[in-house]
């Protein structure tokens, strides 16, 4: 059946903005728009194509203002959707992160919504500028979406309905896991760039492996648990645990930080795991393992590690550790999930085990450039963010810079696939050197225009990239809890 150039749609005012050269200003009414390039959709591309990214294809086949997904209200500029002509040829980025408030992840939400207004300042190219939504996976109470459906949905929602060029996350590693397989499927094509601040899984630094000069499509900030595991054993040997239990969930984050940990710890490694159980009973494994763990006999040479990828699993396992001796008298290691605010809010009643906790975490927030991004972030928001807020700051500036590139050297084409050509050229080692901060967009535009590579170095400390694996590696610190459980301690643990 041909297609008649003619669409006829119901808009309200703010959806006219897009069209406004094929028609006068009018209320909400039925109206008709001529000599438009679409008269009916069939994806939302089709409509983008036609009126700009503020468009989506309706359920009953033609163009439509786009509406919010339920999950994907957080946005900025916080207009984006309802004055789209303030934004002309916005380039859309998308993040996948856990929205609970007392839990998730909103510092790292604001802190990639801080990196994009930095780029705004002046823009791409041609007045172009970014806007950037935010969707939640967080699991609600009424369990009616695990948090893996709703990592998934918002990912098809930001890349075939938004038609958003990169997204930042998700935090884990086992939802990093399946939305980049979804995000491979066919039907969402052109593919969008996925980069995660926190998902350090192994399993996933072969998930794409770079085809030539051909760049792979999932990046992130963090380094992988390999890295992390030999750091993590490299600090109990020094501490002299010479046996430990490691209590890890049964996942592609916990399996695979276990089994880094256990192929470079020198001492004997004992490995339990759990599984997150459906429903109010989601963590009945866990504390069966802890009480088990904890009818051990301590000495100061035992260790006992855990490693949950969520703080709601940390929370758990101090609770539950702090009313048995054994772990008050030997010391406790986590990993990089524990170092999150929740933890602290969430075991107030455990501060006796406190002396006993000790970390290892990915990145230095300290120096100048992190000093910036604090002051930055604290001038805009009132709080301070958190170590995993620089990565995703830092992720997000890898967006912006992937599109530069692609805006000058691969002809405007913003897909997936033309911003990791541009990251394959952030971290050349005599390339000029680049903070990630606002002050620094333009000299990266201007480099990327000439076609020059650049190095950058993030907030949350040095940034290098394999220009063969595309992962990168990074400097570690060490921390503890401080004395009145209101902060953590960077400061070396001996």
């Amino acid at each position: 059946m041909s297609r008649a150039p003619v669409l006829r749609t119901c808009l309200t005012a703010s959806a006219l903005v897009a069209v406004a050269a094929a028609t006068a200003a009018l209320t909400v009414a039925c109206s008709v728009i001529t000599k438009v390039d679409y008269a009916e959709c069939e994806v939302s591309a089709d409509c983008r194509g036609a009126f700009g990214y503020a468009s989506v294809c309706g359920e009953e086949g033609l163009c439509e203002s786009a509406k919010l997904d339920a999950r994907c209200k957080k946005v900025f500029p916080t207009d984006l959707f309802t004055a789209p002509e303030k934004y002309p040829d916005a380039v859309i980025l998308g993040s996948l992160l856990n929205h609970n408030k007392d839990s998730g992840d909103l510092l790292m939400v604001q802190a990639a919504s801080l990196a994009v207004q930095g780029a705004n300042k002046s823009g791409l190219t041609d007045g172009h500028q970014f806007g950037i939504v935010h969707c939640d996976y967080q699991e609600f109470a009424d369990n009616s979406k695990t948090s893996e459906d709703a990592a998934i949905d918002g990912a098809k929602y930001l890349v075939d309905e938004l038609g958003a060029v990169a997204i930042v996350g998700p935090g884990t590693s086992g939802l990093a896991e399946v939305v980049y397989r979804e995000l491979q499927k066919p039907e969402h094509a052109p593919q969008a760039l996925l980069i995660s601040p926190s998902a350090t899984s192994v399993s996933l630094t072969n998930i794409d492996v770079r085809d030539g000069d051909k760049p792979g499509l999932f990046w992130r900030t963090a380094p992988p648990d390999s890295q992390v595991g030999a750091e993590l054993a490299g600090r109990m040997t020094a501490e002299g645990i010479t046996s430990a239990t490691i209590i890890y969930e049964n996942g592609s984050y916990g399996s695979g930080l276990a089994l880094a940990l256990d192929t470079v710890f020198e001492g004997e490694l004992e490995q339990l795991s759990f599984e997150k159980l459906p429903g109010n009973d989601a963590f009945l494994e866990l504390k069966a393992l802890v009480m088990q763990v904890g009818a051990k006999t301590p000495s100061p040479e035992v260790g006992v590690v855990f490693i949950g990828s969520e703080v709601e699993m940390v929370t758990t396992f101090i609770n539950g550790a702090s009313v048995f001796p054994f772990y008050q008298n030997v010391r406790i290691f986590l990993g990089d999930t524990a170092k999150a605010k929740g933890v602290l809010e969430g075991t107030t009643e455990a501060t006796v085990l406190y002396p006993r906790i000790r970390g290892v975490f990915p990145g230095t927030p300290s120096g100048p450039v992190y000093m910036a991004f604090l002051l930055d972030y604290k001038t805009t928001f009132k709080q301070n963010p958190d170590s995993f807020a620089a990565l995703t700051y830092d992720a997000t500036w890898l967006a912006l810079y992937g599109a530069a590139w692609a805006e000058y050297q691969r002809k405007g084409s913003l897909t997936g696939l033309d911003l990791g050509y541009g990251l394959q050229r952030v971290s050349a080692p005599k390339g000029e050197p680049i903070n990630v901060l606002p002050g620094s967009w333009n000299t990266a535009k201007a480099e990327f225009k000439a076609g020059r590579s650049i190095n950058i170095t993030g907030v949350s400390g040095d940034l290098d990239y394999d220009p063969e694996t595309e992962e990168c590696t990074a400097p570690f610190s060490y921390w503890q809890i401080v004395a009145d459980g209101n902060g953590f301690d960077f400061e070396d643990i001996i």
